[in-house]
């Protein structure tokens, strides 16, 4: 199990219509073990259940989530720019970037908030030598995120528009990015139609809802090919011919 620390708020900004970027000082905590796609499960005051955030970054001594406001409990989340937060780190399994690096390109695809694990993965990455092509989908451009980043970075970016007609997997489509093998994470109607259109392997990261975020509850488990898996141990990243799409829409 992991462990939980107490954390203090550096910042929680506004980076686009409805979402915020949340930096926590590590102070005796460590980095060192984190991976691209694994998250944290926050507790904020005045709620029973943690919310899960995927790390958007970190270094030696903090580390970032981006998240959008979705309810109540992150609406509380957005206003607090101060104090200390109990965040249990690291959560779950992360991306592979290892694999699919047979060929020079990769895609990075993703969806809505769902771009947000998907920022450190593309500079691991790159580390490794790769090229990876970012495809990030969301509903209308008030809601885009990491644009400028992905241009310090170096990395080809092509956004899409829900609001102008163009999906992430329609926007991968046309730009003949299909044969990419690929790492993914956003809603799950996006996932399911990236795995029909792609003609390669991939991970995906799946969201959803959790209680516990180790294991413990049993409340996010899915089906997947040939087991039931737990989102938040097992996952949240598993291999595109495991998942079992029907049991998640």
């Amino acid at each position: 199990m992991p462990e939980s620390e107490r954390l203090r708020i550096i910042e929680n900004a506004r980076i686009a219509e409805g979402s915020f970027r949340l930096t926590l000082s590590l102070e005796g905590a460590s980095a060192s073990a984190f991976r691209p796609g694994q998250f944290a499960e926050i507790a904020v005051p005045g709620f029973s259940l943690r919310r899960p955030l995927s790390f958007c970054g970190w270094d030696g001594g903090s580390v970032s989530f981006a998240y959008t406001v979705r309810g109540e409990g992150t609406a509380a989340l957005s206003r607090m720019n101060e104090g200390e937060l109990s965040v249990i780190l690291p959560c779950g399994n992360g991306f592979d970037a290892k694999k699919g690096l047979s060929a020079h390109s990769v895609l990075v695809i993703g969806g809505g908030i769902g771009c947000a694990p998907l920022m450190p993965l593309i500079k691991e990455l790159k580390a490794l030598g790769a090229e990876p092509v970012a495809v990030f989908g969301f509903r209308d451009r008030s809601q885009t995120l990491f644009r400028e980043e992905l241009e310090q970075l170096g990395v080809r970016a092509v956004f899409a528009y829900d609001s102008e007609g163009r999906t992430a997997v329609s926007a991968m489509k046309d730009e003949g990015l299909d044969g990419l093998y690929f790492f993914s994470c956003g809603p799950a109607p996006m996932m399911r139609a990236l795995c029909e259109a792609s003609q390669a392997p991939g991970q995906c990261s799946l969201e959803t809802r959790m209680g516990c975020g180790y294991g413990a509850c049993m409340g996010c488990s899915v089906r997947l090919r040939d087991r039931m898996a737990r989102v938040c141990k097992d996952g949240p990243v598993f291999e595109k011919e495991e998942i079992v799409w029907q049991s998640l829409l």
